[in-house]
């Protein structure tokens, strides 16, 4: 058994790994090869085409999406990480009628498929005059019982001498929240932070429902449009699209990584 976990699960993790890599390496082999090499098989490209880059740049409404997405994810990530932490304190601390009623209630929400309750979204934000806007595109991504529950257990072992030390200094409920619990949230914070980000700079269906104006338009429908957008698909530009769309999730991820490990460590000291 020794023997596997020094040898076996090492190489275990690096097949693992390899798998997970691979379509990366592939999508960025192919936005360096021409439009005639895009899809052969060799390991590397016989002429490197940096020029895709310039073009898919350039060529495109990319930028414009960019932006548009780095705003929406970044705003909703901000909100959200602020809403839901408020939300899971008053579970974790506050004792209320209903409140185990409440918090089934809100878990009960994340077994309901987005498909289902996408019509009714639709109508209500285009009644309350969000629709075709940065609005429209914000404000329903807010609101998720996931990130609520996450903050609900973690503050459900936070320390309570230091929020009494707090009250003792004389600092309100709203201090002691936003000066004492907030900040020491870090290790749950991390990690929710990156999951919203990606999953609202990867969002499609919902920016494709709601919005009609081109100027709105996130990364994931102009990749969309680059694709479908007429009779001939260029392979190396929209990989290249690709390749550029994905450099703000890694650079999060890495300049989150330090903060996301000491997370994870911290989280799992009682």
């Amino acid at each position: 058994m020794s023997a596997f976990r020094r040898f076996g699960l090492p190489a275990v993790g690096v097949v693992f790994g390899v798998m997970m890599i691979f379509p990366i390496y592939i999508m960025v082999l192919g936005s360096l090869r021409s439009e005639t090499a895009v899809f052969d098989f060799r390991l590397l490209p016989v002429e490197w085409e940096w020029s895709n880059f310039t073009e898919a740049w350039s060529e495109s409404s990319l930028p414009r999406a960019i932006l548009n997405s780095l705003f929406v994810s970044t705003t909703v990530t901000v909100v959200a990480m602020i809403f839901h932490a408020m939300s899971g304190y008053a579970l974790a601390r506050f004792h209320f009628p209903g409140r185990t009623l409440v918090f089934a209630w809100m878990l009960s929400t994340l077994m309901v498929p987005f498909s289902i309750i996408m019509l009714p979204l639709y109508l209500i934000t285009k009644d309350l005059g969000m629709g075709n806007s940065y609005m429209g595109l914000i404000v329903p991504a807010i609101f998720n019982a996931y990130g609520i529950f996450l903050f609900r257990q973690f503050y459900r072992d936070f320390p309570k001498e230091l929020e009494e030390a707090a009250y003792m200094e004389g600092l309100s409920l709203a201090g002691t929240f936003f000066r004492i619990a907030f900040p020491l949230s870090v290790p749950i914070i991390v990690p929710l932070t990156i999951g919203f980000f990606l999953a609202n700079w990867n969002s499609y269906l919902w920016p494709l429902v709601i919005t009609q104006d081109e100027q709105l338009w996130v990364v994931q429908q102009e990749l969309a449009y680059l694709v479908g957008g007429g009779y001939f698909t260029p392979w190396n530009i929209v990989l290249a699209a690709a390749v550029i769309a994905a450099i703000p999730t890694f650079i999060l991820f890495f300049a989150a990584q330090r903060f996301l490990v000491e997370g994870i460590k911290m989280s799992g000291i009682k």
